[in-house]
C-alpha cells in the first residue's frame, strides 16, 4: 500500500496571529504571506488552509486567492476552526509535516499529539507571540520576523 503522506504538509496558518491584528488589511496579510513563503520550505504538493474570524474575510480572502479559508467567529474562533481541522481531517494519516502558523498555546496538546503520530510538526511564529509550551513541543520553529 502507498503511503499517501510521503513529501506532503500542509500549513494552517492563523492569520490573525501571523500579522498581528484582529482584523488585518490586504496589504498586511500579503506582506506576512510573501514573508511567510520566503521562510518556510514548501513542496509542490503542499496544502494551505487559513483561518479568520468573520470581520477579516474580505481582506484575507482578497490577499489568500487560492487558499482555502475557514471563517469562525468569537476570539478564539481561527483557532478552534484549525483545531478540528487537525483533529476531524486526519492529518495524522495524511501529511508527513503540519506547519502551524501560529503562535497560540492552544495548539500544544494538538503538536503532542501529531508527533507522537508520527508527523513532524513546524511551529511558524512571530518571536513575541509564541507560547512558551507550544515551543517546546514543536518539532522546529521558524519566527515569521517583520521584513527589514
Amino acid at each position: 500500500m502507498r503511503n499517501i503522506s510521503h513529501g506532503r504538509s500542509v500549513h494552517l496558518l492563523d492569520v490573525e496571529n501571523l500579522v498581528g491584528a484582529p482584523r488585518p488589511a490586504t496589504a498586511e496579510v500579503v506582506t506576512m504571506m510573501d514573508h511567510y513563503r520566503r521562510r518556510v520550505p514548501a513542496g509542490f504538493m503542499d496544502q494551505y488552509v487559513a483561518a479568520v474570524n468573520h470581520g477579516a474575510l474580505v481582506p484575507v480572502g482578497l490577499a489568500l486567492a487560492g487558499i482555502q479559508i475557514l471563517v469562525r467567529s468569537g476570539r478564539d474562533g481561527a483557532d478552534e476552526a484549525l483545531c478540528e481541522v487537525i483533529r476531524l481531517d486526519h492529518l495524522d494519516t495524511r501529511f508527513e509535516r503540519v506547519v502551524i502558523g501560529s503562535g497560540d498555546g492552544v495548539f500544544t496538546d494538538l503538536a503532542e499529539w501529531l508527533r507522537r503520530s508520527g508527523v513532524q510538526v513546524v511551529v511558524v511564529s512571530r518571536p513575541g507571540a509564541l507560547s512558551r509550551r507550544l515551543r517546546r513541543t514543536a518539532g522546529q520553529v521558524i519566527p515569521l520576523e517583520p521584513a527589514a
